[in-house]
């Protein structure tokens, strides 16, 4: 891959350990920057950080933390900018909320989606601000979903809070774009991770079909006759985290291969 950062730049990346995050973070370790892999999990954070060293003979630094809990954002922030004095790349990315429709939901529901979902990129939004404002130079991107803009009723937890962030996402790049701080939204459809394969198997398994038929069944349903791949999410990710996206701000991308009818 080619080369599009300062290797002086530090770049923070929530939800990093496994699936869609650790695709992103493996993509920006391999490009030389200072990264801080972020998760709930020690275990899995640890498990990447011996991955990404032994694949590409890079060293990665690690955090445990829980971005639902409010108090971690700004927390993580300082304890980056005690070390390197700034922050140039942030990546947030988190697990979403069940899917369930709004007669299964309760508040302890709506609140931990709210918390998890929506406002943890709020705060890491924030506190990154400041650090890019000065050095007139930052790119955020958050992971989200399509059903942000095509919600199904059953993924109301997620679609609500998935929705607030392509309009937080949207008011804070016009904000900060004259500051040279592109804010971007990619919006994800089926992509193969573990989390995904779980869910497809939950869905075989109440249709009594094997677990192979049921992927094809998604697949027939997808115009590209294909579910996503971790490394395609992370290349789109690295340009438009890297120095040579230099336009493209305020943006809610959808990678799902034609599936989404929204534009």
């Amino acid at each position: 891959m080619k080369n599009l950062y300062n290797k002086k730049k530090v770049a923070i990346v929530t939800g990093a350990s496994k699936g869609v995050g650790f695709g992103i973070l493996e993509n920006l370790a391999r490009s030389g920057l200072n990264v801080v892999g972020v998760s709930r999990n020690k275990k899995n954070l640890l498990r990447a950080q011996n991955l990404i060293f032994k694949n590409h003979g890079v060293k990665i630094n690690i955090l445990r933390a829980d971005v639902s809990d409010l108090s971690s954002p700004k927390k993580i922030i300082n304890k980056c900018l005690k070390k390197w004095g700034r922050i140039d790349v942030l990546v947030n990315n988190t697990g979403g909320p069940p899917p369930l429709n709004i007669s299964q939901t309760e508040n302890k529901d709506w609140d931990k989606a709210y918390k998890n979902n929506l406002m943890s990129v709020v705060n890491f939004t924030k506190y990154v601000i400041p650090t890019m404002k000065k050095n007139k130079w930052g790119r955020i991107l958050t992971i989200s979903s399509t059903v942000a803009k095509e919600p199904p009723p059953s993924m109301v937890l997620s679609a609500s809070m998935r929705a607030g962030v392509t309009a937080f996402n949207k008011a804070v790049s016009i904000d900060l774009a004259k500051y040279n701080i592109n804010c971007n939204v990619l919006c994800l459809g089926g992509v193969l991770t573990e989390r995904l394969i779980s869910l497809i198997k939950l869905g075989a398994k109440k249709k009594r079909i094997n677990l192979k038929k049921e992927i094809k069944n998604i697949e027939n349903i997808i115009p590209a006759k294909r579910i996503a791949s971790i490394h395609e999410i992370a290349n789109t990710a690295a340009f438009l985290l890297s120095e040579e996206n230099t336009y493209i701000t305020g943006q809610s991308i959808s990678i799902d291969g034609g599936l989404s009818k929204s534009i």
